[in-house]
Formats: C-alpha cells, sequence, structure tokens
C-alpha cells in the first residue's frame, strides 16, 4: 500500500531534521576544541607521557643551508609525589655561566606553583596564584621590580607549555589555544594565549636509531610575536620524546636537536 503524502513529507522533515542536529553537534564539538582556552585540569593530559626524563639538545642557529651551533640545553623532567619540577641548563658556547630556569607545577592538574630564572643578565622569581608575587632584577642596568600582579583566568606557566605539548592527546587535525602565563618587563607581561595551529604525521630520521613515526606539532604564541612567530615539534608517537624543535621568530630560524645517548 502507498504512504500517503503527509507521513511521507513527515518521515524526510525527521530525517533532516537529525541531520541537522547530528551535523550541528559534530561542529559544536570541533568548534569547541579548537576555541576553548585550555587551562589547568585533572584530564588536560595523557598522564601515562608524565614521567621522570633527562635529556640534551643542541642550539643552532639555521640560515638557508647554513648552521651554526651556538649552545646546548640539558632538559630534567621530575615527577615527585604531587609536583611536576621541570629544570633546564642553557649553556652558551659564548656565555660565561649558563641560564638556569626551573618551573614547578601541581602534578594533579598541572596548575603552577612556581618558576625561576637565572642567568648572567637578570634573576627572575615568580610565585603563582590568583596574584602572581615575585620580583625580576636586570643586572646589566641595576634594577629591581617587584611583581605583584593580579590574574582573571586560569594559566599555564609559560615555561611549562612546551614541555606540556608533548603530554596532550595528539592526533591528526588537533587545534587548541592554550592560556600561560609570562612575565616580560619591557614586553606584553600576564596571561597571553599560545596556539596550536596544526598537527599532522611525519618521520623522523636519526643518524643512530633510524626512522621514527612522529607528531609534527605547530604552534604560535604571543611570547614570540603571536602570528609573526612559530615553533615547530617534532615529537615522538611511541614515547613522546622531543626530537626536534625549530622557532622561526620573525624570520630569524633556530633549532634544537637531540642529542641521542
Amino acid at each position: 500500500m502507498t504512504k500517503p503524502k503527509y507521513e511521507t513529507l513527515n518521515n524526510q522533515k525527521k530525517q533532516s531534521m537529525r541531520l541537522i542536529i547530528t551535523t550541528a553537534i559534530l561542529f559544536g564539538a570541533i568548534w569547541a576544541n579548537a576555541q576553548t582556552k585550555m587551562i589547568p585540569g585533572k584530564n588536560t593530559v595523557e598522564k601515562k607521557w608524565l614521567k621522570n626524563q633527562d635529556y640534551q639538545m643542541t642550539w643552532s642557529v639555521v640560515k638557508d643551508t647554513a648552521r651554526l651551533e651556538i649552545g646546548k640545553t640539558t632538559t630534567q623532567i621530575l615527577h615527585e609525589g604531587n609536583k611536576i619540577i621541570v629544570v633546564t641548563i642553557v649553556s652558551m658556547k659564548q656565555g660565561k655561566s649558563p641560564w638556569i630556569d626551573s618551573t614547578i607545577a601541581d602534578a594533579d592538574d598541572l596548575s603552577p606553583v612556581y618558576h625561576s630564572s637565572f642567568n648572567g643578565q637578570r634573576e627572575m622569581v615568580l610565585h603563582f596564584g590568583k596574584i602572581v608575587t615575585g620580583y625580576h632584577y636586570d643586572k646589566i642596568k641595576n634594577v629591581r621590580t617587584e611583581i605583584s600582579d593580579t590574574t582573571k583566568e586560569d594559566y599555564f606557566d609559560s615555561n611549562l607549555y612546551p614541555t606540556l605539548i608533548t603530554w596532550l592527546p595528539l592526533q591528526k587535525g588537533y587545534k587548541r589555544d592554550i592560556s600561560i602565563y609570562d612575565y616580560t618587563p619591557s614586553g606584553k607581561s600576564g596571561v597571553i594565549k599560545a596556539s596550536i595551529q596544526d598537527v599532522k604525521k611525519g618521520i623522523y630520521k636519526s643518524k643512530k636509531s633510524g626512522e621514527h613515526a612522529i607528531w609534527i606539532v605547530t604552534i604560535s604564541d604571543e611570547i614570540s610575536g603571536g602570528e609573526n612567530g612559530f615553533s615547530t615539534y617534532y615529537i615522538d608517537c611511541a614515547d613522546r620524546r622531543l626530537w626536534k624543535q625549530q622557532i622561526d621568530a620573525g624570520g630569524r630560524m633556530m633549532e634544537m636537536e637531540l642529542l641521542e645517548n
């Protein structure tokens, strides 16, 4: 028996509505993932990647095909009790003393606790909370600035976020804005934004251990000039080892590459 026209039309309307609702839900999920700024939280990262690490990278300036090594960075990541501690030591070839940056975050949600930075040109100490307190001391100008900065939103320490990238649930096309706090006496300070622009798969060729499947993650942040500054991370899919990082700061290219043991 042939269905009445009004019944057929009603069925078509129902199918159309289902399609519209499904599309709206999918689009909304994609939009939320891309637009909602990431802040500290219990499910922000994949906790299985939070493990003790100790690695060293070469730091080079790159121009065309020429490469000039200017120093080395040593990074130590410690998961101790309810704290994540990241210490980075930068040894410049022409430097008299190393640059030492330390950050402490809560292991549960990665909210920042403490950040210090010491080198031949400056000292800086930050204690995090709704009010960020501490000091910045410019050794060249002999100027000490007391810091008391009231924040209006949650954030990660800018010194932690490059490591945070390696702990995220990366997949093709993953995009996310990240809320970070950065203090710069002569520039933009406070809660700013880092943006994951793109994630794709690739291959990294190590001279020592051969080919490795990697995530290639492109990021911009307001520390390095927003849309004019980009960093590209080459992260191992299997163990989240950082093989290489390229930094394009307004046309000036720098590169850090892992030294394998």
